[in-house]
């Protein structure tokens, strides 16, 4: 099936925010590299959700959003990850969201990590636009 216009819009605002993250470790910015990592998958399933359902996904809780998609688009990813992932939505942004100083409590190795995540969950979206 073709891939709507608005939903290869978001997909590639998830693709600007995967860069924008990337660009953020380098800076040593790494609570703003693990909140562009959430980003980037939250965009990546809306476009899907967009693809395969042809409505906006609502939220930001990834696990909920992989939910929703899933039987349309089985994507290849570990749920624990998107759970840990969803969490900087928040706590990257707020220094009353779990962290006092979310600048100087979140290391270049969660950053990493959650980038990773980031970056598996764009591959199986874009995958999942190829696939017929």
């Amino acid at each position: 099936m073709p891939v709507r216009e608005e939903a290869l819009n978001w997909f590639e605002e998830a693709r600007a925010d995967l860069r924008h993250g990337e660009n953020s470790v380098g800076l040593g910015d790494y609570s703003w590299a693990a909140f562009a990592a959430q980003q980037a998958a939250e965009k990546a399933h809306k476009a899907l959700a967009l693809h395969v359902k042809g409505e906006y996904a609502r939220g930001y809780d990834l696990v909920r959003l992989y939910h929703a998609v899933r039987e349309a688009a089985p994507l290849d990813l570990d749920v624990t990850e998107l759970s840990r992932l969803t969490i900087y939505y928040t706590q990257t942004r707020y220094p009353n969201a779990g962290l006092e100083r979310p600048s100087e409590e979140i290391t270049r190795e969660l950053a990493e990590e959650a980038l990773r995540i980031a970056r598996k969950v764009v591959y199986e979206v874009g995958k999942a636009f190829r696939d017929p």
